[in-house]
């Protein structure tokens, strides 16, 4: 994420920073995927840089709550303005608007109702977004007049940048929205971000409540039925302050209180044998969850039943081998507490927003990361085990009510996110220097394709190839290609490749003449740049005198004495050297004592796509694999938009790893990679119990 720091504390300036630093993120990044796609237009991608910031600040500024669809018709107008001409382009551009607005999805509506919260709208509408498609669609527009000299030209160029502009927007939309999450700003509620004109909500999913519940919740409620033929549970009589049931409640006959009540008996005495005070002790005594026979219950009665698919649940993550031992038994000491929610109040099963379900999904979230081998002394171990012991206080009073303990959590678990953040911050820099560099040489080769094509000397081309080309690199890498430093050796570079083609007449001669001191000390500040010694530069400063002087005579060079005329690099000689030092497959990198795990993409290979892969967020947890190492789970502390690059850590690895989304994306296809913070613990039990119920 780009350092933006908001100046002040006073809301409307506040408001001003935060915006302004979002639009910087949304028109840098974009302007580094259409520089890679027009490199041979350095002004048309700034073009498109300054549409796009215009756009936004216009449809900033025109937003009105009372009139929906205001800012939208503005925008709409000014691309038909663009596209009165040629109406093949405008539906072209168009459909491209859909698509981005379709890959963007979650990430994009996170960004606007963060947008919501910060300026204070009640709604927005689609097309009225400062950060949406339409803004990037008439930044394209710009880059198209720009850069295109007729219909065909622009379509060539909208189908190159397309497709990368797809990989990329869900990860700038990322950014901005991790930006704005960080300096304070909350989501707006559900119901201030449904569109005025559809009544379409977009409101993402809740945090820390991911799950793949749902349908284990509702087929599991519906196997419960079928089991007890309809019958209601005798747990949904009122109770009293001790947690039995009210005598003479009309909805138990006698029978049914007898047994409710010897039933939650026999569940407070198995509960009474362990100390709370030692939950490994209480692990280790109660290690399979008791069944309905364990209680004198009549099979078939809807306790049973219920009872036994607690059971179920919880042999299910006592079998999970990613929790450690300490936080396991944390889990047990809970498991009397909740299979009393169960009996008195059976929606447990059925509600996956359960207060005592979202608890046990909180502790399973909290615990992320954590190493099979960690001890009790642990102190994320240690400090779960006391949110437990809280926890099972709360379960055993009537009513029941958790605000506490999950509030507890909840602030935990960002306390150790944020913690786990900023200490990443040195493996991120490593990363992002090493994709500066990576990004850099592809500029580079950019540029060096295109002056190769310009070049008829083996000589030059030689020189560009093994010289000029870390020039280039060093300042791409050092700045940008908006940058001086850029401008003023690519002019360098043309100069060259100019000075030795012969010399039709006196006037070319003449500048000739005029620039060749000047040209040899630009190359030779260049050369200083990348620490070529004297001694190395001589012999093609020399060679270049010749090749000079053959100019200005209007006369081929003679071949040198004593060597043989290098010969003209190869087409694929500076792309395989570019793919040695840039990055792409798997090294370590290191510095200060720190290492990062780099695994590249393998030069060629066809960068993989899938949902999931487009769809993760920094501040999510990935179990994934390292080829010389087991299962890893790691926080996703940092993603780069430019280079699809994302960084995991985990403080009790001693390095980070580092990622390129084509890796991640490939494992999450065979399985060997997965979003484990979008998985509740009990959900994911819950499914791991219904297909046993099933027979699975």
């Amino acid at each position: 994420m780009l350092p933006y720091e908001p100046p002040t504390n006073r809301a409307g300036e506040r408001q001003l920073a935060l915006t302004r630093a979002s639009r910087e993120i949304l028109q840098r990044r974009l302007g580094d995927v259409v520089r890679i796609c027009a490199a041979h237009s350095p002004a048309a991608a700034a073009a498109f840089e300054r549409e796009v910031g215009e756009a936004h600040d216009e449809l900033l500024s025109t937003h009105s709550d009372d009139d929906f669809g205001q800012a939208s018709e503005l925008t709409a107008s000014r691309l038909t303005l663009m596209g009165d001409d040629d109406l093949e382009l405008d539906i072209r551009m168009r459909s491209l608007g859909g698509r981005l607005r379709e890959v963007g999805g979650r990430a994009l509506s996170r960004c606007q109702s963060r947008y919501l919260t910060l300026l204070g709208w009640s709604a927005i509408n689609e097309g009225d977004e400062p950060l949406g498609p339409e803004v990037i669609c008439l930044g394209l527009w710009a880059l198209c007049r720009e850069a295109a000299r007729g219909l065909e030209e622009a379509l060539t160029l909208l189908d190159r940048i397309e497709q990368r502009l797809l990989q990329q927007l869900p990860l700038i939309y990322g950014e901005i929205d991790d930006f704005l999450a960080s300096q304070g700003v909350d989501a707006a509620p559900a119901e201030r971000r449904q569109k005025a004109d559809t009544g379409m909500a977009t409101a993402p999913p809740p945090r820390n409540t991911a799950s793949n519940g749902g349908t284990s919740s509702s087929a599991l409620q519906e196997i419960i039925r079928q089991r007890t033929a309809g019958t209601p549970t005798a747990g949904s009589a009122p109770l009293t302050g001790d947690g039995s049931p009210q005598a003479g409640s009309p909805t138990l006959d006698t029978a049914a209180l007898v047994m409710l009540n010897h039933l939650l008996a026999r569940l407070a005495a198995l509960e009474a044998r362990t100390p709370a005070a030692d939950p490994l002790a209480a692990h280790a005594a109660n290690s399979s969850a008791p069944r309905s026979q364990d209680l004198d219950l009549p099979a078939g009665r809807p306790e049973a039943i219920v009872i036994d698919t607690m059971a179920l649940i919880f042999d299910a993550i006592f079998e999970s081998d990613e929790l450690p031992d300490a936080i396991r038994a944390a889990l047990g000491s809970l498991q009397i507490p909740m299979l009393k929610v169960a009996i008195i109040d059976p929606a447990l099963l059925a509600d996956e927003a359960h207060p005592a379900r979202v608890l046990l999904n909180r502790l399973g979230h909290a615990a992320l990361g954590l190493a099979r081998s960690a001890p009790s002394s642990h102190p994320l171990c240690e400090r779960l085990s006391r949110l437990a012991a809280t926890a099972r206080t709360a379960l055993g009073r009537q009513p029941v009510d958790l605000d506490a303990p999950l509030a507890d959590l909840a602030e935990l678990i960002d306390e150790r996110e944020r913690t786990i953040r900023v200490a990443a911050e040195p493996y991120v820099q490593m990363v992002r220097t090493h994709d500066n560099r990576r990004y850099a040489s592809q500029l580079a080769s950019t540029w060096l394709r295109t002056s190769l094509a310009r070049t008829r000397s083996a000589d030059i081309a030689a020189f560009l190839e093994t010289y000029w080309l870390q020039v280039m690199i060093s300042a791409a890498a050092g700045e940008s290609p908006h940058g001086e430093r850029w401008q003023r050796h690519s002019r360098t570079a043309d100069d060259l490749i100019w000075s030795v083609l012969p010399k039709q007449g006196p006037d070319e001669r003449k500048r000739l003449a005029g620039m060749a001191s000047s040209l040899l000390r630009r190359i030779g500040e260049g050369l200083d740049e990348i620490g070529v010694a004297t001694a190395e530069r001589k012999p093609f400063l020399d060679r270049l005198f010749d090749l000079q002087t053959a100019a200005l005579r209007n006369q081929p060079a003679a071949t040198p004495a004593t060597a043989e005329t290098p010969a003209a690099p190869s087409a694929n000689t500076f792309a395989n050297r570019l793919a040695d030092g840039t990055g792409n497959g798997s090294q370590l990198l290191a510095s200060d004592g720190r290492q990062v795990r780099y695994l590249g993409n393998t030069v060629g290979e066809r960068t993989a796509q899938t949902a999931a892969a487009a769809s993760w967020q920094v501040g999510e947890w990935l179990r994934f694999s390292l080829p010389d190492a087991g299962p890893l789970c790691g926080l996703c502390c940092w993603q780069d938009p430019a280079g699809a690059t994302v960084l995991l850590f985990n403080p009790d690895w001693s390095w980070a790893v580092a990622a390129h989304r084509s890796v991640v994306a490939r494992q999450m296809a065979t399985g060997e990679a997965r979003i484990v913070s979008r998985i509740g613990l009990f959900d994911a039990a819950a499914e791991r119990a219904l297909r046993r119920l099933s027979g699975g």
